[in-house]
Protein backbone atom coordinates (compact mmCIF):
# COMPACT_ATOMS: atom_id res chain seq x y z
CA UNK A 1 0.00 0.00 0.00
CA UNK A 2 1.38 3.36 -0.96
CA UNK A 3 1.72 6.00 1.72
CA UNK A 4 4.04 8.68 3.02
CA UNK A 5 7.78 8.08 2.88
CA UNK A 6 9.65 7.44 6.11
CA UNK A 7 12.26 10.17 6.37
CA UNK A 8 14.86 7.81 7.88
CA UNK A 9 14.61 4.88 5.50
CA UNK A 10 13.21 6.42 2.32
CA UNK A 11 10.72 3.53 2.14
CA UNK A 12 6.98 4.07 1.90
CA UNK A 13 5.09 3.98 5.16
CA UNK A 14 1.95 1.87 5.11
CA UNK A 15 -1.33 1.86 6.93
CA UNK A 16 -1.14 -1.88 7.65
CA UNK A 17 -0.06 -3.16 11.05
CA UNK A 18 3.45 -4.48 11.51
CA UNK A 19 3.41 -8.26 11.14
CA UNK A 20 6.07 -10.70 12.32
CA UNK A 21 6.29 -14.46 11.92
CA UNK A 22 7.23 -16.82 14.75
CA UNK A 23 8.59 -20.30 14.07
CA UNK A 24 10.76 -23.11 15.37
CA UNK A 25 13.52 -24.38 13.07
CA UNK A 26 15.31 -26.39 15.78
CA UNK A 27 13.79 -28.48 18.56
CA UNK A 28 10.12 -27.75 19.15
CA UNK A 29 9.01 -25.76 22.18
CA UNK A 30 8.22 -27.74 25.30
CA UNK A 31 4.63 -27.71 26.50
CA UNK A 32 5.78 -25.92 29.67
CA UNK A 33 6.61 -22.88 27.51
CA UNK A 34 3.00 -22.44 26.33
CA UNK A 35 1.95 -19.95 29.06
CA UNK A 36 5.01 -17.82 28.27
CA UNK A 37 4.24 -18.09 24.56
CA UNK A 38 0.76 -16.72 25.17
CA UNK A 39 2.28 -13.92 27.26
CA UNK A 40 4.68 -13.11 24.41
CA UNK A 41 1.76 -12.86 22.00
CA UNK A 42 0.05 -10.50 24.44
CA UNK A 43 3.16 -8.31 24.70
CA UNK A 44 3.40 -8.07 20.93
CA UNK A 45 -0.31 -7.36 20.54
CA UNK A 46 -0.05 -4.59 23.13
CA UNK A 47 2.81 -3.11 21.12
CA UNK A 48 0.68 -3.01 17.97
CA UNK A 49 2.53 -5.92 16.34
CA UNK A 50 0.62 -8.81 14.80
CA UNK A 51 2.25 -12.22 15.23
CA UNK A 52 1.56 -15.09 12.84
CA UNK A 53 2.76 -18.64 13.42
CA UNK A 54 2.23 -22.17 12.24
CA UNK A 55 0.63 -25.10 14.01
CA UNK A 56 3.86 -26.87 14.85
CA UNK A 57 5.86 -24.60 17.15
CA UNK A 58 5.69 -27.16 19.95
CA UNK A 59 7.30 -30.58 20.06
CA UNK A 60 4.90 -33.44 19.59
CA UNK A 61 4.81 -36.76 21.40
CA UNK A 62 7.58 -38.96 20.05
CA UNK A 63 8.99 -36.13 17.92
CA UNK A 64 11.48 -33.53 19.18
CA UNK A 65 10.43 -31.12 16.42
CA UNK A 66 6.90 -30.08 15.62
CA UNK A 67 7.27 -31.00 11.96
CA UNK A 68 9.74 -32.59 9.54
CA UNK A 69 12.94 -30.87 8.42
CA UNK A 70 11.46 -30.23 5.00
CA UNK A 71 8.28 -28.72 6.45
CA UNK A 72 10.28 -26.47 8.79
CA UNK A 73 12.44 -25.28 5.91
CA UNK A 74 9.42 -24.65 3.69
CA UNK A 75 7.79 -22.62 6.47
CA UNK A 76 10.86 -20.40 6.84
CA UNK A 77 11.11 -19.96 3.08
CA UNK A 78 7.41 -19.11 2.88
CA UNK A 79 7.69 -16.39 5.53
CA UNK A 80 10.75 -14.98 3.79
CA UNK A 81 8.80 -14.74 0.54
CA UNK A 82 5.57 -13.36 2.06
CA UNK A 83 5.60 -9.58 1.45
CA UNK A 84 3.14 -9.00 4.29
CA UNK A 85 5.63 -10.33 6.87
CA UNK A 86 8.01 -7.65 8.15
CA UNK A 87 10.43 -9.85 10.12
CA UNK A 88 10.87 -13.48 11.18
CA UNK A 89 11.78 -14.66 14.68
CA UNK A 90 12.77 -18.17 15.65
CA UNK A 91 11.78 -19.10 19.21
CA UNK A 92 13.72 -22.33 19.43
CA UNK A 93 17.09 -23.71 20.39
CA UNK A 94 18.50 -27.19 20.83
CA UNK A 95 20.31 -29.30 18.25
CA UNK A 96 18.20 -29.89 15.14
CA UNK A 97 18.24 -26.71 13.06
CA UNK A 98 21.01 -27.83 10.67
CA UNK A 99 18.60 -30.57 9.53
CA UNK A 100 16.68 -27.96 7.51
CA UNK A 101 19.62 -26.54 5.53
CA UNK A 102 19.34 -28.76 2.42
CA UNK A 103 15.62 -28.00 2.16
CA UNK A 104 15.75 -24.19 2.22
CA UNK A 105 15.07 -22.48 -1.12
CA UNK A 106 18.03 -20.09 -1.12
CA UNK A 107 17.21 -18.77 -4.59
CA UNK A 108 13.71 -17.74 -3.53
CA UNK A 109 15.02 -16.20 -0.31
CA UNK A 110 17.62 -14.19 -2.24
CA UNK A 111 15.07 -12.92 -4.76
CA UNK A 112 12.07 -12.23 -2.53
CA UNK A 113 13.20 -11.40 1.00
CA UNK A 114 13.58 -7.67 0.13
CA UNK A 115 15.91 -7.01 3.04
CA UNK A 116 13.72 -8.78 5.61
CA UNK A 117 15.62 -9.89 8.71
CA UNK A 118 15.43 -13.37 10.22
CA UNK A 119 16.34 -13.57 13.93
CA UNK A 120 17.45 -16.46 16.10
CA UNK A 121 20.20 -17.53 18.48
CA UNK A 122 22.04 -20.54 19.89
CA UNK A 123 21.42 -23.52 17.58
CA UNK A 124 20.03 -21.13 14.96
CA UNK A 125 23.60 -19.88 14.49
CA UNK A 126 24.07 -22.48 11.76
CA UNK A 127 20.93 -21.33 9.89
CA UNK A 128 21.72 -17.61 10.18
CA UNK A 129 25.22 -18.11 8.82
CA UNK A 130 24.08 -20.53 6.11
CA UNK A 131 21.41 -18.09 4.88
CA UNK A 132 24.00 -15.30 4.77
CA UNK A 133 26.57 -17.53 3.03
CA UNK A 134 24.13 -18.76 0.35
CA UNK A 135 22.08 -15.58 -0.25
CA UNK A 136 23.96 -12.58 1.12
CA UNK A 137 20.89 -11.72 3.22
CA UNK A 138 21.77 -10.45 6.72
CA UNK A 139 20.28 -12.14 9.79
CA UNK A 140 19.90 -11.05 13.42
CA UNK A 141 21.60 -12.97 16.24
CA UNK A 142 18.84 -12.36 18.79
CA UNK A 143 16.15 -14.23 20.76
CA UNK A 144 12.75 -12.53 20.94
CA UNK A 145 11.91 -14.51 24.07
CA UNK A 146 14.02 -11.90 25.90
CA UNK A 147 10.91 -9.71 25.81
CA UNK A 148 9.51 -11.98 28.53
CA UNK A 149 12.24 -11.36 31.06
CA UNK A 150 13.54 -8.62 33.35
CA UNK A 151 14.91 -6.40 30.55
CA UNK A 152 11.87 -7.01 28.35
CA UNK A 153 10.38 -3.52 28.38
CA UNK A 154 13.65 -1.90 27.33
CA UNK A 155 14.26 -4.56 24.71
CA UNK A 156 10.78 -4.15 23.25
CA UNK A 157 11.40 -0.45 22.64
CA UNK A 158 14.79 -1.23 21.13
CA UNK A 159 13.31 -3.92 18.90
CA UNK A 160 10.59 -1.55 17.67
CA UNK A 161 13.28 1.04 16.93
CA UNK A 162 15.21 -1.55 14.89
CA UNK A 163 12.08 -2.40 12.89
CA UNK A 164 11.54 1.33 12.32
CA UNK A 165 15.12 1.79 11.12
CA UNK A 166 14.64 -1.16 8.78
CA UNK A 167 11.51 0.44 7.33
CA UNK A 168 9.41 -2.39 8.79
CA UNK A 169 7.41 -0.48 11.40
CA UNK A 170 4.07 0.55 9.95
CA UNK A 171 2.50 3.93 10.58
CA UNK A 172 -0.37 2.13 12.32
CA UNK A 173 2.00 0.42 14.77
CA UNK A 174 4.05 3.59 15.25
CA UNK A 175 0.87 5.41 16.26
CA UNK A 176 0.54 3.06 19.24
CA UNK A 177 3.91 4.44 20.38
CA UNK A 178 3.36 8.07 19.45
CA UNK A 179 4.60 9.22 22.88
CA UNK A 180 7.98 7.50 22.46
CA UNK A 181 10.99 9.68 21.77
CA UNK A 182 12.84 7.41 19.35
CA UNK A 183 16.06 9.41 19.77
CA UNK A 184 16.25 8.37 23.43
CA UNK A 185 15.83 4.64 22.78
CA UNK A 186 19.00 2.60 22.77
CA UNK A 187 19.41 0.74 19.47
CA UNK A 188 19.05 -3.03 19.82
CA UNK A 189 22.38 -3.44 18.00
CA UNK A 190 24.22 -1.07 20.37
CA UNK A 191 26.64 -3.27 22.30
CA UNK A 192 28.66 -2.28 25.35
CA UNK A 193 32.17 -3.71 24.92
CA UNK A 194 35.65 -3.53 26.32
CA UNK A 195 38.81 -4.60 24.52
CA UNK A 196 40.95 -7.51 25.62
CA UNK A 197 43.37 -6.78 22.77
CA UNK A 198 43.50 -3.84 20.39
CA UNK A 199 41.20 -0.83 20.56
CA UNK A 200 38.86 -1.06 17.57
CA UNK A 201 37.18 -3.55 15.23
CA UNK A 202 35.46 -3.04 11.89
CA UNK A 203 34.26 -5.65 9.45
CA UNK A 204 31.35 -7.83 8.40
CA UNK A 205 30.04 -9.92 11.30
CA UNK A 206 29.63 -13.70 11.15
CA UNK A 207 29.43 -16.42 13.78
CA UNK A 208 27.48 -16.78 17.00
CA UNK A 209 27.36 -19.92 19.14
CA UNK A 210 30.75 -21.58 18.75
CA UNK A 211 29.49 -25.19 18.87
CA UNK A 212 26.66 -24.58 16.44
CA UNK A 213 28.81 -22.60 14.00
CA UNK A 214 31.11 -25.60 13.75
CA UNK A 215 28.22 -27.74 12.50
CA UNK A 216 28.79 -25.98 9.18
CA UNK A 217 32.42 -27.13 8.86
CA UNK A 218 32.89 -29.24 5.75
CA UNK A 219 29.49 -28.25 4.33
CA UNK A 220 28.60 -25.86 1.49
CA UNK A 221 26.86 -23.62 4.02
CA UNK A 222 29.97 -22.36 5.84
CA UNK A 223 30.48 -18.61 5.28
CA UNK A 224 33.75 -17.16 4.01
CA UNK A 225 35.80 -15.98 7.00
CA UNK A 226 38.11 -13.70 5.02
CA UNK A 227 38.24 -10.21 6.50
CA UNK A 228 35.29 -10.89 8.83
CA UNK A 229 34.66 -10.16 12.49
CA UNK A 230 34.00 -13.49 14.22
CA UNK A 231 31.38 -13.48 17.00
CA UNK A 232 31.81 -16.30 19.50
CA UNK A 233 29.61 -17.22 22.48
CA UNK A 234 28.65 -20.42 24.21
CA UNK A 235 26.05 -21.87 26.56
CA UNK A 236 27.20 -25.31 27.66
CA UNK A 237 30.75 -26.57 27.86
CA UNK A 238 33.70 -26.25 30.19
CA UNK A 239 37.29 -25.43 29.30
CA UNK A 240 37.82 -28.80 27.61
CA UNK A 241 34.94 -28.39 25.17
CA UNK A 242 35.71 -24.74 24.42
CA UNK A 243 39.37 -25.65 23.81
CA UNK A 244 38.26 -28.37 21.40
CA UNK A 245 36.07 -25.90 19.47
CA UNK A 246 38.82 -23.27 19.32
CA UNK A 247 41.28 -25.92 18.16
CA UNK A 248 38.97 -26.87 15.32
CA UNK A 249 38.60 -23.24 14.25
CA UNK A 250 42.38 -22.90 14.33
CA UNK A 251 42.88 -26.07 12.28
CA UNK A 252 40.41 -24.69 9.73
CA UNK A 253 42.66 -21.64 9.37
CA UNK A 254 40.00 -19.27 10.67
CA UNK A 255 42.21 -17.15 12.92
CA UNK A 256 44.50 -16.41 9.99
CA UNK A 257 41.60 -15.12 7.89
CA UNK A 258 39.49 -12.94 10.19
CA UNK A 259 40.10 -9.31 11.19
CA UNK A 260 39.01 -9.60 14.80
CA UNK A 261 36.85 -11.32 17.39
CA UNK A 262 33.81 -10.26 19.42
CA UNK A 263 33.46 -12.47 22.48
CA UNK A 264 30.05 -12.84 24.04
CA UNK A 265 29.15 -14.78 27.16
CA UNK A 266 30.08 -18.42 27.86
CA UNK A 267 27.35 -19.33 30.32
CA UNK A 268 28.56 -22.58 31.88
CA UNK A 269 32.13 -21.36 32.36
CA UNK A 270 31.01 -18.04 33.81
CA UNK A 271 28.64 -19.74 36.25
CA UNK A 272 31.59 -21.76 37.54
CA UNK A 273 33.70 -18.60 37.90
CA UNK A 274 35.87 -19.36 34.86
CA UNK A 275 34.83 -16.40 32.68
CA UNK A 276 38.36 -15.00 32.57
CA UNK A 277 39.70 -18.43 31.62
CA UNK A 278 37.69 -18.51 28.41
CA UNK A 279 39.04 -15.08 27.48
CA UNK A 280 42.59 -16.31 27.97
CA UNK A 281 41.82 -19.43 25.96
CA UNK A 282 40.62 -17.31 23.03
CA UNK A 283 43.63 -15.03 23.32
CA UNK A 284 45.97 -18.03 23.14
CA UNK A 285 44.50 -18.97 19.76
CA UNK A 286 43.95 -15.46 18.38
CA UNK A 287 47.51 -14.19 18.36
CA UNK A 288 47.53 -10.42 17.88
CA UNK A 289 43.97 -10.15 16.55
CA UNK A 290 41.79 -7.44 18.14
CA UNK A 291 39.42 -8.99 20.69
CA UNK A 292 36.38 -7.15 22.05
CA UNK A 293 34.32 -8.56 24.92
CA UNK A 294 30.62 -7.98 25.65
CA UNK A 295 28.06 -9.36 28.09
CA UNK A 296 25.30 -8.44 25.63
CA UNK A 297 25.70 -11.29 23.15
CA UNK A 298 24.86 -14.81 24.27
CA UNK A 299 22.23 -16.69 26.27
CA UNK A 300 21.56 -14.11 28.99
CA UNK A 301 18.16 -12.43 29.25
CA UNK A 302 19.84 -9.04 28.67
CA UNK A 303 21.49 -10.17 25.41
CA UNK A 304 20.99 -7.78 22.53
CA UNK A 305 21.47 -8.19 18.77
CA UNK A 306 24.35 -8.45 16.33
CA UNK A 307 23.51 -8.63 12.63
CA UNK A 308 25.28 -11.40 10.74
CA UNK A 309 26.29 -10.15 7.29
CA UNK A 310 26.46 -6.46 8.17
CA UNK A 311 29.35 -4.21 9.13
CA UNK A 312 30.19 -4.24 12.82
CA UNK A 313 32.06 -1.21 14.15
CA UNK A 314 33.35 -1.21 17.73
CA UNK A 315 35.66 1.34 19.32
CA UNK A 316 35.41 3.57 16.23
Amino acid sequence: MAGEVDCQTGRPETEKETKIALLSCSNGMRESFRPDFLRLLSILQGAGVKAVYGKHLFAEKGCLAGQSARERAEELTRYYCDPSVDAIFDLSGGDMSNEILPWLDYGAIRQKCQGKLFFGYSDLTCVLNAVYAKTGCPCGLYQIRNLLYSHGKEQLSSLLKLLKEEGRLSRQTAEVHRNLDWTLIRPLTDLKVHFLQGSSIEGTAIGGNIRCLLKLAGTPYLPDFSGKILILEGNSGGADKITACLSQLSQMGVFGQIKGILLGTFTEMERSGAGKEVQELVRSFAGSLPIAVTEEIGHGSSARCAVIGRTLRLGI
